[in-house]
């Protein structure tokens, strides 16, 4: 296997419910990517996220057809354990200095609290759920909010994050606010925006 490709191995057992990746010649000039999975997602979501993943981590032409998953139960292990970040409270007060957000997300067992100011509700709580993203990622902390907007599309209301890494990528999330209030709308905005990156900023297991 070329070092290529065993750096995309590498950055496929990053994913938590991922428990061993390899990646085979196929005898026909090309490779096949084989994966042991525990995710609770379908085998077709797991290869989509897969194929996904390869391609942000620079393997342009990887395809549907070339990954192979097989999917295990991993007992009783909680279903927490494989998530992404998700949201586990915010609070938003406001002064006439502006508005100031608290934001707590959870990985599995293991929480993560942010805290920002700005002029807009909307911005404060992106920004603090950005803190609360960079604290999880812990010494590969670094990405940044470029914006966050609010906005109608055919009667729609939506929230927008634009978000950078260290390098300069910029990664876009929306959420649609259904019964949600705006804030929580935002922050769901700013955990799609890195959520399906999420593995390839930490650089490790989280």
């Amino acid at each position: 296997m070329t070092t290529e490709y065993a750096i995309y191995r590498e950055i496929l057992e990053r994913v938590p419910h991922i428990t061993r990746a390899n990646i085979t010649d196929d005898g026909l000039g090309g490779y096949r990517v084989h994966v042991v999975s525990h995710s609770v997602q379908s085998p077709r979501h797991v290869v989509r996220e897969i194929v996904s993943l390869l391609r942000m981590s620079g393997w342009r032409d990887i395809k549907s057809d070339n990954v192979t998953v097989v999917q295990i139960q991993e007992g009783d292990e909680p279903r927490a354990n494989w998530s992404r970040l998700q949201i586990a409270g915010f609070a938003v007060t406001y002064a006439t200095s502006g508005y100031t957000a608290q934001c707590r997300l959870q990985h599995g067992s293991l929480s993560y609290e942010g805290e920002a100011s700005a002029p807009s509700s909307h911005m404060a709580v992106a920004m603090a759920a950005l803190a609360a993203v960079n604290e999880a990622l812990g010494p590969h902390s670094g990405l940044h909010l470029i914006e966050a907007a609010q906005m109608t599309v055919s009667g729609v209301m939506l929230s927008l994050a634009l978000v950078t890494d260290v390098e300069g990528d910029v990664a876009a999330g929306i959420a649609v606010q259904r019964e949600s209030t705006a804030e929580e709308t935002m922050i769901r905005a700013v955990l799609d925006a890195i959520n399906r990156r999420f593995v390839l900023f930490s650089g490790q297991k989280v």
